[in-house]
């Protein structure tokens, strides 16, 4: 295969994509002449001045201002300077001669950024912010104020900003509602670090694919109560809002010397007609995703986030968002990669470039048997499988089965594919070709596993917490470009298997610290 066939080949990997929104930065306050000069950004592109004009409130474990995402009692910022901006009416930016920091800023680490002829920001400095303690439970922070002065070679010469951060307690920012009914009113889902399955395509070149450990899927919930109806329905508006744009962090992948570097975005809605029971732990749902591919190289691959595991704050160490704020939100190890092969990857940070296609899929997704039967089981498919005259209905062997794990399921010894993905089938005539088994009627047949939810219900506690497997099987669309639709086989079938850790969230308020 030549490098050209391999880069298109691994285009079609995964239905991922990211999206990229405006910068929106906190002016600093002072004459609108000069506040273009220098301004704030805090952790992301979303967050504006909420408390006054200079002011930031957080609730924490707010995802868009609060890195680590997670309600407990401290807001982690992220914040950097950003200089000759253009946003603010009546401003005209200009060249600096010298950006002055206050002491306090200065102790934080913030740093301008090196370039003042350019709208560009400089790194972004971890600012952590307790909440208090009162007798009734937390209150807001002390409020943190930064300032800077930005002078400039032309007139009027100075711009002095302030920034005021503070931590509140949270009172739903991120969160599900309430469930009227009194059941959970979230289930939340986390890729397992291993028995992912993906595979895209009749032909068998893009299967056997991982999908990255740590990534987040969540449900909002209503319909089930506490005590006679444990059938919960999706709140999907309320879904929507809670699940970001990205389905978790990008993927790095290398293939003979072809790198990659796939990231996810949702599809509006992002999640349909799903049902979870929490007595039993069944559970349906269709996860609608686009598609973007970015080409990289193998030293490179994706942006790495620098926080050390999963949760941990740090900043982005290339890509658009290089010196920004991120959060390691998975962990993917690329055995065949050179230098340091273990990834800490982040949907803060997105790959460089522009993407090679977009493709819409729609994953039907359960706890329990999901099938398609052929022969060609899509529309518009034009064969079911590329054996060469053998059939599909060999134990794969070679790249296709590098080393053995225990089966998601059913726990037996499986193979998995030197790409980090679960091998099902492969051509008898060619035992490392993965393959559909379509022909002649064949059935594609990947199966779920519900996981029963501890404490058992109707236990009043939470949360509860479950291991389970979604699988599903889907058809792909075309991509709109032809190399990679005859490469991979589209449109065709596909499949996959994705491992979760499960958490049950009741419906209290989130906690007090």
């Amino acid at each position: 295969m030549t490098p050209s066939r391999s880069r298109w080949l691994l285009a079609l990997v995964l239905p991922l994509a990211h999206a990229r929104p405006s910068p929106a930065l906190v002016a600093g306050g002072g004459p609108a002449k000069t506040d273009c000069y220098a301004e704030w950004q805090v952790t992301s592109a979303g967050v504006q001045a909420n408390h006054g004009k200079v002011g930031v409130d957080c609730q924490d474990g707010d995802p868009a201002c609060d890195v680590d995402a997670t309600p407990n009692g401290v807001c982690t910022f992220g914040v950097s300077i950003c200089v000759f901006q253009s946003d603010v009416p009546g401003c005209t930016p200009q060249p600096l001669t010298e950006v002055r920091l206050s002491a306090k800023a200065k102790r934080l680490g913030l740093q301008p950024p090196p370039s003042s002829t350019a709208p560009t920001c400089g790194p972004a400095a971890i600012v952590p912010v307790r909440l208090r303690q009162g007798k009734k439970g937390a209150k807001p922070s002390k409020p943190l104020t930064l300032r800077l002065t930005a002078l400039a070679s032309s007139k009027p010469k100075r711009d002095s900003d302030a920034l005021v951060l503070r931590c509140v307690p949270n009172t739903g920012a991120g969160q599900c509602p309430a469930n009227p009914a009194g059941g959970p009113r979230e289930l939340m889902m986390t890729v397992e670090p291993t028995g992912t399955d993906l595979d895209s395509g009749w032909t068998g070149s893009s299967h056997n694919f991982p999908q990255v450990s740590g990534t987040v899927l969540r449900m909002c919930l209503t319909g089930c109560d506490a005590s006679t109806n444990p059938s919960c329905l999706e709140d999907q508006p309320s879904t929507d809002q809670v699940n970001g744009p990205t389905f978790g962090p990008p993927l790095p992948l290398l293939s003979q010397g072809i790198g990659v570097c796939l990231s996810s975005r949702f599809a509006s809605p992002k999640l349909t007609d799903g049902t979870a029971n929490v007595q039993t732990g069944a559970t349906v749902v269709n996860l609608h995703l686009l598609s973007d591919v970015f080409l990289s190289t193998p030293n490179r691959l994706c942006p790495r986030c620098s926080g050390s595991d999963i949760g941990k704050a740090g900043t982005c160490d290339s890509g658009p968002r290089q010196g920004q704020a991120c959060r390691t939100e998975g962990l993917v190890v690329v055995g065949n990669a050179p230098g340091n092969q273990m990834f800490t990857v982040s949907s803060d940070c997105p790959p460089p470039g522009t993407p090679a296609g977009t493709i819409p899929v729609i994953f039907p997704l359960t706890t329990g048997t999901s099938t398609l039967t052929g022969p060609k089981p899509c529309p518009g498919q034009s064969q079911d499988d590329d054996c060469r005259g053998g059939m599909c209905n060999a134990t794969c062997s070679g790249a296709a089965c590098d080393h053995m794990a225990p089966d998601p399921v059913t726990g037996s010894p499986v193979c998995v594919d030197v790409k980090g993905g679960v091998s099902q089938l492969c051509c008898s005539s060619d035992t490392t070709r993965p393959c559909f088994p379509t022909a002649g009627g064949g059935v594609i047949v990947r199966t779920g596993l519900p996981g029963a939810p501890l404490p058992a219900w109707p236990d009043s506690t939470y949360p509860k917490t479950a291991r389970a497997v979604l699988a599903g099987t889907f058809c792909d669309g075309v991509s709109g470009t032809s190399t990679v639709d005859t490469l991979t086989g589209l449109p065709g079938p596909g499949a996959s298997l994705l491992p979760m850790q499960e958490m049950w969230i009741g419906s209290a308020p989130a906690p007090a610290f």
